[in-house]
């Protein structure tokens, strides 16, 4: 009975995702309508996020070693 259960989910997750959209389709048109939907303020705000969150993870080496290679005025006293 299982076995039975088993295929019946298959099946249908088979039929949806074949049907509908594959998930990386669904995930870019979701992603598309959302920054579409943004101001610049929102997506600024996000993507500061996104940076701070990165940058989180450099160690201060990492971090002077970056602004030398891209902004090395902001080292300038």
């Amino acid at each position: 009975m299982q076995q039975v259960g088993a295929s019946i989910l298959l099946i249908t997750v088979t039929f949806l995702t074949e049907t509908i959209m594959n998930r990386s389709e669904l995930q870019t048109a979701l992603i598309e309508q959302i920054l579409d939907d943004m101001d610049i303020k929102t997506m600024m705000a996000m993507l500061y996020d996104v940076m701070d969150e990165s940058y989180d993870k450099y160690s201060e080496k990492e971090l002077i070693a970056e602004v030398e290679e891209y902004y090395p005025d902001l080292l300038e006293e």
